[in-house]
């Protein structure tokens, strides 16, 4: 059925547009979507709307089509090779499904000549074609938001200005994301994770507008010239939807708090080791092996991902495929009573990271030097742990 409304639409717009119609009947308007509470909601959404109530045209031109069902969509996202597609709703659908998720709706209406405005639509029209809808998408330089900017100035040529400076100036892409993520520490912790040090660049102007709201917000003040002078960009701006309230518990379970956790626990692991005179190898193939399995993920991200976001990613220091390699080692020396001498290389690993971050490109969560404490106090009990045992 959705397949269906999307042929209808394109086709009766395709119709209306070779005719010959009023400028005064079209309205072209940009949609932003409020935050939803699902990861990929988190940022917002936009859309593009082509309205003619004369010919009984109403249609939302959405670039954020995607499927779950479509046979190793997990493995697309994370190598990068995620499509997603231009899909064409009878608007009062789309008001209907932005309605049940809570989320507000705000319409920015653009001012446009009927020469812009007949470009922009047959731009539309043609993206949604079969041959022409899919893109290749990607979280900050190519996505929902950025496509519809992109289709619109398009048309605008070079004739969009701003007289006022952007957030993009002052903040990065990292620290945009923050502000979605407030709400959600996991969600931003494991962004942080993924994400290396492109992510700190400062983002600019073209950079930030990838979040819907900054783009909203920017165009609400943007200028354009029209007809020899410099007006503003919208006609009109108002609220379609009002998001609805939202509540979000306190989450106690935050990453900073289990790397809190996790150290303690540690050390109470190493307290027993040093009473009972034995070695709980299950705690350091649970650590080593998360490590190990964490540094894999990343070690693929950077070398065959095509993300640009993810490479020249830092915390390879000490989150890298190595640990999995020593495990045997350790469990080996352990069991011959030996000290394991190859936990210098995990005592290498941390330190270095530990000393180069402040100099590094990126930033790193707190929980991050916590879990690094953590591996660092883990390895150095195991090389000593002849004679911490000695002690009283």
């Amino acid at each position: 059925m959705f397949a269906l409304r999307n042929i209808i639409a394109s086709l009766l717009l395709s119709f209306y547009i070779v005719s010959v119609v009023s400028a005064d009947s079209r309205e072209v308007s940009i949609l932003t979507c409020s935050p939803g509470d699902k990861v990929y909601e988190l940022f917002g959404h936009t859309a593009l709307r082509v309205c003619d109530p004369e010919r009984g045209v109403d249609a939302v031109f959405n670039y954020g089509l995607f499927s779950f069902d479509k046979p190793g969509f997990i493995w697309r996202f994370v190598s990068g090779e995620t499509d997603y597609l231009l899909g064409v709703i009878d608007f009062r659908h789309f008001m209907a499904e932005y309605e049940a998720r809570g989320s507000g709706v705000t319409e920015q209406v653009l001012r446009l000549d009927s020469l812009q405005k007949s470009n922009l639509i047959n731009a539309l029209v043609r993206n949604s074609l079969p041959e022409y809808r899919k893109y290749r998408y990607n979280f900050l330089y190519n996505n929902c938001t950025t496509k519809a900017r992109d289709v619109v100035c398009g048309v605008l040529s070079d004739e969009l200005s701003y007289d006022f400076p952007s957030v993009g100036d002052t903040l990065s892409f990292r620290q945009i994301i923050h502000g979605f993520t407030r709400d959600y520490p996991w969600y931003a912790f494991g962004m942080d994770i993924l994400l290396g040090a492109p992510a700190d660049v400062t983002a600019g102007r073209s950079g930030a507008q990838f979040a819907p709201i900054i783009l909203k917000n920017e165009l609400a003040g943007a200028n354009i010239l029209y007809n020899g002078e410099i007006v503003p960009l919208l006609i009109s701006q108002r609220e379609l939807l009002l998001p609805q309230p939202k509540y979000h518990a306190p989450d106690n379970f935050s990453p900073f708090n289990a790397s809190l956790l996790l150290l303690l626990f540690t050390f109470v692991v190493m307290l027993c080791e040093k009473r009972s005179k034995k070695t709980y190898l299950l705690w350091d193939v649970l650590l080593m092996g998360i490590q190990g399995v964490a540094g894999c993920i990343l070690a693929f991200l950077v070398l065959f991902s095509q993300h640009p976001a993810v490479d020249e990613n830092w915390l390879l220091l000490f989150l890298n495929p190595l640990p999995l390699l020593m495990l045997p080692f350790l469990i080996k020396a352990v069991r011959n009573k030996k000290t394991p001498h190859v936990m210098w290389m995990q005592v290498a690993m941390v330190v270095l990271f530990v000393l180069l971050s402040p100099l590094l490109p990126q930033y790193f969560p707190t929980p991050l030097y916590i879990c690094a404490v953590t591996l660092l106090v883990r390895s150095l009990f195991h090389i000593y742990k002849k004679n911490i045992c000695a002690l009283d």
